[in-house]
């Protein structure tokens, strides 16, 4: 049996829910061979497994034989899979180049040390749109609340019909206890009837706790546009809250459809883990 072939057969055992002794046989793929993208094909299938400690071991090789020319790629795909700190570590010495200190950031915020991320910001050069939306986040998080409600709004006036610029508009209004202008802006959205309203509409109710809603709006964007990536990371998430762990997962799968390693798809099945 070919690598391609042993990876698709455990696929097709998690598909069918057949997942006793998967994680030793991943394990044993993992021992197996010093290929990154190999041990990272392996993380991404322990990510619907019990975490039991195995992820840190296959992290921990990735670490030690990825090639110099693979960093920054391996590092990506780390955050994505929720590993953070592994990702930093893989980063250390690899440059100072906009994109890897921005990937630092992002790590950085991930590990919550809100602080050093905001220093690591600084050092991007020319940042970009989605460094200010990240920027919006860091000032939310480190308390500077109306500084990341001005850098959001401003990011809103230049890019109004942006569905990331929008969901970062909104956290800093969260964030910052801006609940009436929070509302207004969530209903005067819904006015236009688009999938992105419905589903900046459906993330704010999920933060809020209504859950019951928060699908419904969800449900409602994804008609209007069946790969909203938003909402779909939403309903899923929706799933998961209320111990619908199956249709979780097959939203999960749903985002890996139509946007492969999608973070999206990582953020439901973390609301999963365990079961």
């Amino acid at each position: 049996m070919t690598e391609q072939s042993v990876f698709d057969s455990i696929s097709a055992d998690l598909s069918a829910g057949r997942t006793d002794g998967l994680t030793a046989r991943i394990l044993m793929i993992s021992e197996s061979t010093d290929d990154s993208y190999e041990l990272l094909k392996c993380m991404s299938l322990l990510k619907l497994l019990p975490n039991d400690g195995t992820e840190s071991r296959i992290a921990n090789k990735l670490v030690a034989v990825t090639k110099e020319q693979d960093r920054y790629q391996v590092s990506s795909a780390l955050l994505n899979l929720d590993c953070p700190l592994f990702a930093l570590d893989l980063l250390d010495g690899s440059g100072q180049e906009d994109k890897v200190t921005r990937l630092r950031c992002q790590c950085l915020m991930a590990l919550e040390e809100y602080e050093s991320a905001m220093d690591a910001y600084s050092r991007i050069s020319e940042p970009c749109i989605r460094d200010r939306i990240m920027l919006s986040s860091i000032q939310s998080s480190v308390g500077e609340h109306t500084s990341a409600i001005d850098t959001a709004t401003n990011l809103l006036n230049e890019m109004p019909d942006d569905y990331e610029v929008r969901i970062a508009y909104v956290n800093t209004l969260m964030m910052g206890g801006r609940t009436k202008d929070l509302q207004k802006y969530v209903r005067d959205g819904l006015k236009d009837k688009s999938a992105d309203s419905n589903a900046v509409a459906a993330y704010v109710l999920r933060i809020q706790g209504n859950t019951k809603a928060a699908a419904g709006y969800a449900t409602r964007a994804i008609r209007i546009n069946d790969e909203h990536i938003g909402a779909m990371e939403t309903l899923g998430i929706c799933f998961a809250s209320v111990g619908e762990y199956e249709k979780a997962k097959i939203m999960a799968s749903a985002i890996n459809g139509v946007s492969p390693g999608d973070k999206a798809a990582i953020n439901i099945l973390s609301y999963c883990e365990g079961h």
